[in-house]
């Protein structure tokens, strides 16, 4: 199946001497519809990705042990805390507006997490000072 898409600027293409974007996938199943095969082909895209944020984001990349029975449990504890952040993730994005439902964790990490504070003591209190202009008390509310 081939397909072509007309580019959005209307640039040249220096091999095709077209201004289109080509698309092809190639398969040997005569039995699923054009639909189908495509449907078929971003799911696996959408896996491919899953496995890039598990081996970057949550370690899966270099195990932490000898064993497979050790490793297994450490994977099925990573992908529960993949489970978990993209909850928490969620509901923070509908709390603030400077975090996005699709942020990966080192982006998350930077934007939200790391940020300048100093204990200041007053009037016989420990007191939290954040260093930001941010709306982090949106998240408590």
């Amino acid at each position: 199946m081939i397909s072509r898409e007309k580019t959005s600027d209307g640039q040249y293409d220096l091999f095709s001497g077209d201004h289109f974007v080509y698309r092809a996938i190639m398969t040997n199943d005569w039995e699923k519809t054009d639909e189908e095969i495509i449907r078929f082909y971003n799911a696996r895209g959408e896996s491919e990705r899953l496995f890039d944020e598990m081996n970057n984001d949550f370690c899966w990349k270099k195990m932490p042990f000898s064993f497979l029975q050790e490793n297994t449990v450490f994977m099925i504890i990573m992908a529960i805390c993949r489970n978990l952040y993209h909850f928490l993730i969620n509901f923070i994005s509908k709390k603030v507006d400077f975090v996005k439902p699709y942020y990966r964790l080192k982006k998350f990490i930077y934007r939200f997490i790391v940020v300048p504070v100093k204990w200041v003591r007053r009037g016989r209190q420990d007191i939290l000072k954040l260093f930001s202009s941010r709306g982090y008390h949106l998240v408590l509310e």
